[in-house]
């Protein structure tokens, strides 16, 4: 079958979209930024979407010689890029109405588990009106609610947890008596790929959910034992101590920061984040493995560990770095501006010089910071970072080559800042 996976450069969506592939479908993979999933899936057939903005004729358009959909886009909350209802309601009822017209009946939905007893948050209510948009419409639909996904790779949720579990000695949780039952990608994938089939069930809703019950908190612990960090203590954290720091992650959204803390997150923990896989395991005669059996079959590795250990501290490092620019730049322009003077004095530069010399370089400053700070285009800032250091190191061993002797170590106190830039610029990426 030829089969369009929409959001096929997410978490869930790219998995399927290779599942599928691997069992010779012809896989159309739709996507909001088709270069970066082009390079990383360069074997699916990609075409560009945007369900903030797509209107059924373009849906229409692409749906030509298609067989089925599955629509896995989904946004966690609005902010810079993003809007929920655009994308959850809006932009999936132009797909869902022109999938009737194009006679594509077999539609396959990815939704959430718990939506309809979290009907009090925003991300529900738009996940429960986008179902509802697919339900009223004469095709061979059919909704499934994954619970918490685990794969060997993560995002959103998953990549929070295993960041919890990098964090030394304590590792916070919100409440930590929330019961999941994590379902593993592999048979998230598989039902997907006997759900899309002709003569599967069809117009029902089901929930994927693994067969284990695992506390919030036992879930901390098992990661911590898979990714070789031992026992650590568990603090609850009360949902109003965490709120301030689910709020930050608001703000940062609207910044075009995407986190999982944020407060869509915080509201969805409250309601059901188990589901309830009956249905679904007696419909189809799956059998999903558990979530410490699945741990067991696949042993954690050196990047699993980087990537626990890196969740809180590279962000951390991101701003320090960012701030140590901005801060540079400022200093230089206020108490600083008498010291920035002679130093430019005594590196032999003219009077006239000094004052443009002192504003260029502090804006250089002040600009690669807010960049850094801001996360824009974070690779190419830390390399202008490490290339303009460059640049300040050749010109003072030139003029003023007296500082590398200097007992506080200004120039060679940059060395670490580079490498640190080096670092960031690495380990940069969305996905």
């Amino acid at each position: 079958m030829r089969i369009l996976v929409a959001g096929a450069s997410g978490f869930i969506g790219s998995h399927i979209a290779a599942h599928l592939q691997s069992l010779g479908h012809d896989v159309l993979a739709a996507a909001r930024g088709v270069d970066k999933a082009a390079r990383r899936l360069p074997y699916l057939d990609w075409v560009a979407c945007d369900f903030r903005t797509d209107r059924v004729e373009e849906w229409c358009a692409r749906l030509e010689g298609v067989d089925a959909v599955v629509n896995c886009v989904g946004v966690l909350q609005d902010g810079l890029g993003d809007d929920s209802r655009a994308v959850h309601v809006d932009g999936a009822a132009a797909l869902f109405q022109a999938c009737e017209e194009k006679s594509v009946r077999r539609v396959v939905h990815i939704s959430a588990v718990g939506v309809a007893d979290a009907s009090g948050s925003a991300y529900a209510r738009d996940r429960l009106a986008g179902e509802a948009a697919l339900k009223a419409r004469d095709l061979d639909w059919l909704i499934l609610r994954p619970s918490l996904v685990i794969a060997k790779n993560v995002y959103g949720g998953t990549a929070l947890i295993r960041s919890l579990c990098g964090l030394p000695f304590i590792t916070p949780v919100v409440g930590g008596e929330q019961v999941f039952r994590p379902i593993a990608m592999e048979d998230v994938c598989a039902a997907v790929a006997q759900l899309v089939e002709p003569g599967a069930p069809s117009q029902q809703s089901f929930d994927l959910a693994g067969p284990e019950p695992v506390r919030f908190d036992e879930l901390v612990r098992g990661y911590r034992r898979w990714l070789g960090f031992g026992e650590s203590r568990i603090w609850s954290v009360p949902r109003w101590l965490a709120r301030p720091a689910f709020a930050v992650g608001d703000l940062l959204g609207w910044l075009g920061v995407r986190t999982s803390m944020r407060t869509n997150s915080l509201k969805q923990l409250d309601f059901d984040v188990e589901g309830d896989p009956g249905p679904w395991l007696d419909a189809t005669g799956a059998k999903p493995a558990g979530f410490h059996d699945w741990l067991a079959a696949h042993p954690s590795g050196v990047q699993d560990r980087w990537q626990a250990r890196l969740g809180f501290a590279r962000p951390l490092a991101r701003w320090v770095l960012g701030l140590y620019w901005l801060m540079t730049g400022v200093l230089a322009l206020t108490v600083a501006r008498d010291h920035a003077h002679e130093v430019l004095t005594e590196a032999g530069f003219e009077a006239a010089a000094r004052p443009p010399l002192l504003w260029i370089g502090s804006l250089f400053d002040i600009a690669v910071g807010l960049a850094m700070v801001a996360k824009w285009r974070v690779r190419s800032i830390a390399t202008i970072m490490i290339l303009g250091t460059f640049g300040y190191i050749a010109t003072l061993s030139w003029t003023y080559p007296v500082l590398w002797a200097d007992a506080l170590g200004p120039i060679l106190k940059v060395f670490p800042m580079m490498a640190l830039a080096l670092v960031i610029a690495a380990t940069e990426d969305e996905r």
